[in-house]
């Protein structure tokens, strides 16, 4: 009977210490931040990015941009026009990265973005966003919020408290992990690019990846 009793007790620590471990693992997971020091070679995608398109698709394209930066907004009319294009093959996903050395809204906007992504409306205030680039500031936010008839209230304090800060910070730690110094930059199918590209130069180098499948 003692050594019943003994089994159960030492049963018992160990599930304690597996759960204990288990419970720190997760908490450490959830606390992963992107550093300068990190060796990625290419960009992470997770539920918390937004995207467009089937993440099945064959190419995708991650998008690491600034809503004040004018290359970023053409590169925008370009991945656009290439979605209409390539519905099934093409998928889009963007990163944050505000240079706010240069660009006083750029922060702003994208926080912005990010609360009407808390609404399921990212994608329809990014693309106003990048369209009426020259206005940036809390007017054109608000008012974009109303043209998209957001519930109003929530997004306003979400703009207040700038709950989607983590968000935006997170993509900015990870493209300075990879390196990146300018916006636009994407990854297509993990190879960068930096700069404005094309319609035309982006199509061909989708067309090389479907062709070789």
């Amino acid at each position: 009977m003692r050594y019943f009793w003994q089994f159960l007790i030492i049963a018992a620590i160990i599930v304690v210490f597996v759960v204990l471990f288990f419970s720190f693992s997760l908490s450490v997971k959830d606390d992963i931040h992107f550093t300068d020091d990190a060796t990625l070679t290419a960009p992470t995608v997770t539920v918390v990015d937004p995207s467009l398109g089937s993440d099945t698709a064959p190419v995708t394209i991650v998008n690491f941009g600034d809503y004040e930066c004018e290359s970023c907004a053409e590169l925008e009319m370009s991945l656009t026009a290439l979605r209409a294009e390539y519905p099934d093959a093409l998928r889009i996903v963007w990163k944050d990265m505000p240079n706010t050395s240069q660009h006083p809204q750029a922060l702003n906007a994208a926080v912005a973005a990010q609360c009407a992504g808390e609404q399921d409306m990212f994608w329809e205030f990014h693309s106003l966003l990048m369209a009426n680039q020259a206005n940036l500031g809390p007017e054109l936010y608000t008012a974009i919020a109303s043209e998209l008839d957001l519930n109003e209230r929530p997004f306003a304090r979400c703009l207040e408290d700038q709950s989607t800060l983590p968000l935006v910070q997170r993509g900015f730690d990870e493209g300075l992990a990879l390196g990146i110094s300018a916006t636009p930059t994407v990854f297509v199918n993990g190879q960068s690019y930096t700069g404005a590209m094309t319609t035309l130069e982006l199509r061909r180098v989708i067309e090389n990846i479907i062709n070789v499948l």
